[in-house]
């Protein structure tokens, strides 16, 4: 029947690999639906073989063998982890590939694609114009079903090689690992890198799902979800479903990359914690209690400059879904500590952030960077996740999230991986030119498929100028309306130094998410 409708076969189990069921954070169509490619530019030459030498070396050691793991169907259905007992050459740990372009970045027509920093916020590229480089000649990513009908193991190397760059390429199945896992994969491929196997931890054991408490709802929900009267119902769901599936599924779509430089952003950061600052003593409220991240200000910059750029009927609901790791909330219960052995897979949760679009553009930056943080806090407590995921297992919808706001709402949607510290990798080790100054990536970009929704954006972190990188793919035509809608708010209002009259203590990261 197979070879009948030009299917693959599935590949047979090998004996002797070890079996694990899927958990309830892989068994998703939000993570299977996709396959994940991250590519780390760097302005110097590597050695492959060191790259793949210690990313390889990474996946061989106790606890991390998983990554290694190939996925199959079993006779009723399920997907499962097939781990090999031992990786062979025939077997690898990881699925590697190289390519040597030998020529400079600059004459290659991916490679001269490459953004570079902008000095004021910009949309400066496609990241499918490095489609090429991030995957194979002529692979179109299709999900999971990629993986059931090979051998391939789940997490894979890609090296393309210039004489003035490299482009080191980390693909995987979604169902490894999320934003916060890739943080682990990445320390410990450094680690490795640098000769200093002593300091990589070993991961929780995941033989058995750690969350399967949380899958099941056994734990009791010890309060409702602040968003309960939010809920959307059923015909709520299906009229904003025809809407943001049909984004989703149907209209054609651009993906771009947006640079936001620090001399923009942080004096927007410093004169939003001023007015809440400001707004504190009017109100005789706790000053110290006045708290922003540059993740806050990021997510709440973009919202509004989605919102304005569409013209938007200033009653319509915005909904921001921001996803952010369960970790932090579950460590010492579910899972241990991170420091001790970190949870090396999904585990993700949501903060919802439901306001009108006419407040949006009218209310200062300051109001809707707390409502972000409001959201945060309130939403990513233990309690919060528990009476969330319980909402889940009882909606009777199907759908592995809950709705919250109503069926005529915007989506807008921010995954962060900021703490993933991609931007602060040094694969020195690596060069193949001896020099004593660290070797980070100059640029980071994600390619993902085949799911790809609109306005779902991916803040890939901030370089080491103090520019943050973002992307997202939104309907064909609105991009062009994005930028000018930058280019309006900066001609406006234009920020400088002198602008940044609060000062305020380094800022932590926002939270780590999917």
């Amino acid at each position: 029947m197979d070879k009948l409708f030009g299917r693959k076969p599935p590949v047979e189990p090998v004996p002797g690999d070890r079996v694990v069921p899927l958990h309830f954070f892989e068994n998703s169509l939000l993570v299977q639906g996709n396959n994940m490619a991250v590519s780390l530019v760097f302005d110097q030459v590597l050695d492959p073989e060191k790259l793949r030498q210690s990313l390889e070396g990474l996946v061989k050691r106790e606890g991390w063998q998983r990554l290694g793991g190939r996925l199959r169907k079993n006779a009723s259905g399920n997907i499962e982890w097939h781990i090999p007992s031992q990786f062979t050459a025939e077997r690898p740990a990881i699925n590697f590939s190289h390519v040597d372009h030998g020529m400079p970045a600059a004459s290659h027509h991916a490679g001269s694609r490459i953004p570079i920093p902008s000095s004021r916020p910009s949309v400066v590229g496609d990241p499918d114009d490095l489609a090429e480089l991030a995957w194979a000649p002529g692979y179109a990513p299709n999900g999971i079903k990629d993986y059931l009908t090979s051998d391939m193991p789940v997490l894979g190397l890609r090296v393309n090689s210039f004489t003035d760059k490299t482009v080191a390429v980390l693909q995987w199945q979604h169902v490894a690992f999320d934003a916060l896992g890739m943080q682990y994969v990445v320390e410990g491929w450094n680690a490795m890198l640098w000769g200093k196997e002593d300091e990589i931890p070993t991961p929780c054991g995941l033989d058995a799902d750690p969350f399967d408490a949380l899958a099941k709802s056994s734990r009791p929900v010890t309060e409702p979800h602040i968003l309960t009267e939010r809920r959307v119902g059923i015909g709520g769901i299906l009229k904003w479903g025809l809407g943001y599936g049909v984004d989703m599924l149907v209209r054609a779509k651009e993906n771009r990359m947006v640079c936001v430089p620090e001399s923009y952003w942080r004096p927007q950061l410093d004169k939003a914690l001023s007015e809440l600052h400001a707004e504190a003593v009017e109100k005789k409220e706790d000053i110290s209690k006045v708290f922003l991240t540059e993740g806050d200000i990021m997510t709440a910059w973009t919202m509004k400059n989605v919102v304005a750029s569409m013209n938007m009927d200033p009653n319509r609901t915005v909904a921001g879904s921001i996803a952010m790791s369960l970790r932090k909330a579950f460590e010492g219960d579910l899972i241990p500590k991170s420091s001790e052995h970190p949870y090396v897979g999904n585990a993700f949760g949501w903060s919802n952030v439901l306001v009108k679009a006419g407040d949006v553009t009218s209310k200062p930056l300051s109001w809707l960077a707390r409502e972000v943080r409001r959201a945060i806090n309130d939403q990513g407590t233990r309690a919060q996740h528990e009476a969330y995921y319980s909402m889940v297992r009882t909606s009777g919808t199907g759908l592995p999230i809950i709705i919250f706001g109503d069926g005529g709402m915007y989506q807008v949607g921010f995954s962060n991986w900021t703490k993933a510290g991609l931007f602060d990798l040094d694969f020195s080790p690596a060069c193949k030119t001896m020099s004593k100054k660290p070797c980070k990536p100059s640029y980071v970009q994600e390619n993902h498929g085949p799911i790809k929704p609109a306005d779902g954006f991916f803040v890939l972190g901030k370089d080491d100028k103090g520019n943050y990188w973002t992307s997202a793919c939104k309907v064909k035509g609105q991009w062009a309306k994005f930028q000018e809608q930058l280019d309006k708010d900066f001609e406006v209002a234009p920020l400088s130094e002198k602008d940044a009259i609060y000062s305020s203590p380094p800022i932590p990261q926002g939270v780590a998410m999917i």
